[in-house]
């Protein structure tokens, strides 16, 4: 694998020197005359860092899987969130990963290669599902356009995100299965697949059945059309799209970095440390600190060397673990085939154990992963959804987006968690803008104030 020092290098300068409205339509820190996949690797790397990182904590806080002790986390974790808040995401998600991913686009399709035009479309579709996940409204039709002197991108609907995303996703499908042009090829340049259109693909279509999901309460269609996507996309463990970091310090995934700098900050919460223990889950040696005064036991400390925080920790985009949880989701709900839904269930969390500690127990396959016994189908969602809670810890938003589509994993607000901004002080449904943009692009911005229990397009 090549090493990583120099897209980390080009990701920070990214971060680095740019700022404001240039976060969304100017990156001064690319070259204008380098080619496409030179800058996929930054592309890459950018990407990974805002979803392994902020994106995985603001779920992990708002779904209790994290407990805030400290600093913003204390604050976010009480549904405090401010719009200063939300300047880092914002700004690593559209200023070191989409910005670039729009110049590999466009640079791509000058040079004829199609590859690399259709690996940035594909990962441009789930960066603009994280951002509208989270804020709902977003720039994308106005946005990149900086060199043409637009500083003040307007924002697209979340709906029309939403079809921009399957839109991106069938054009990337539709390039990476076909000629791959006369320019440079991905090969090399690509950290994730090595190149490997057809993982591209595979993955493409998990997206597409991702973000068709997403849009079950809005949509008679959503469960049938994640079905259809997942007859094309993952098979095995091996195809997930993952972003892996390396050992040396300029390498380091974004949590690791966090438990070096700030890990104080934030605990296991009870809620997530208790369930694990209650169901006896294997899991629990990965994602837990062993208890230095009992090494039978556990403690809630959030520290370097478990699954997810250690210096080489990947970062997981789509996994086939949630592909199978995405299935059994949907033949239960969108086919009442309770028998379909508990084998994708069983399959999802085999995948899941094997993943995480190397091998499925099957008697807690078995167990957790039984559906036919349960009375109601209420009941087997919510299985369902709690198994998937507890596999999808530190991927991005998906535990909080499935909460808000299910009301699951069940759990209850935190104490405190009213303010001016969540009066009820239930479990927000959306974030505030950021700041920046607050600032600089207030024209456009859809809501400088938002209630946090307003919901989005398809939250309703």
């Amino acid at each position: 694998m090549k090493s990583l020092k120099i897209f980390l290098i080009l990701s920070m300068m990214a971060l680095m020197y740019s700022c404001g409205f240039g976060d969304i339509n100017v990156n001064p820190a690319l070259p204008s005359d380098v080619s496409a996949q030179a800058i996929v690797p930054a592309a890459q790397a950018g990407m990974a860092f805002a979803i392994g990182g902020e994106a995985v904590r603001i779920n992990g806080l708002f779904m209790q899987q994290f407990k805030g002790i400290n600093a913003q986390q204390f604050d976010n974790y009480k549904y405090l969130v401010k719009a200063p808040d939300m300047d880092g995401v914002w700004r690593r998600l559209y200023s070191s990963s989409l910005n670039p991913l729009a110049t590999i686009q466009r640079k791509a399709e000058a040079e004829n290669s199609n590859h690399t035009s259709g690996m940035a479309k594909v990962l441009m579709a789930h960066g603009l599902g994280t951002l509208a996940d989270m804020f709902g409204d977003i720039p994308y039709s106005d946005a990149f356009q900086g060199l043409d002197g637009n500083f003040f991108p307007a924002y697209d609907p979340q709906e029309s995100i939403y079809s921009t995303i399957q839109q991106l996703l069938d054009e990337g499908i539709a390039e990476l299965s076909g000629d791959a042009g006369s320019g440079p090829a991905l090969a090399g340049d690509d950290l994730i697949y090595g190149g490997d259109t057809e993982a591209w693909v595979r993955a493409a279509n998990a997206l597409k059945a991702k973000y068709h999901l997403h849009t079950s309460k809005v949509s008679g269609q959503a469960y049938s059309q994640a079905l259809d996507a997942l007859n094309k996309g993952f098979t095995s463990n091996s195809q997930d799209l993952q972003f892996n970091f390396g050992q040396a310090a300029n390498e380091a995934n974004p949590q690791y970095q966090f438990t070096q700098d700030r890990g104080g900050n934030i605990s296991i919460d009870p809620f997530f440390f208790g369930l694990l223990l209650d169901l006896e889950d294997p899991r629990a040696d990965a994602f837990l600190e062993a208890d230095g005064d009992d090494p039978s036991g556990f403690n809630t400390n959030f520290n370097s060397g478990t699954f997810y925080t250690k210096i080489n920790s990947p970062v997981i985009f789509m996994s086939y673990a949630e592909s199978r949880f995405i299935e059994a989701e949907a033949q239960l709900m969108g086919n009442d085939d309770v028998g379909a839904a508990e084998t994708a269930l069983k399959e999802a969390i085999t995948a899941s154990l094997e993943k995480i500690v190397g091998v499925a127990d099957m008697d807690y396959v078995n167990t957790n992963g039984g559906l036919s016994s349960l009375g109601t189908k209420e009941a087997q969602l919510e299985r369902i959804m709690t198994q998937k809670y507890i596999a999808l810890y530190s991927h991005g938003l998906e535990c909080w987006t499935d909460f808000r589509r299910t009301g699951y994993p069940a759990i209850t607000p935190v104490e405190g968690g009213t303010n001016a901004f969540n009066l009820n002080g239930e479990v927000p449904r959306r974030l505030p803008y950021p700041q920046t943009e607050i600032d600089l692009n207030a024209s456009n911005v859809p809501i400088t104030a938002p209630n946090f229990q307003e919901r989005f397009w398809w939250d309703k």
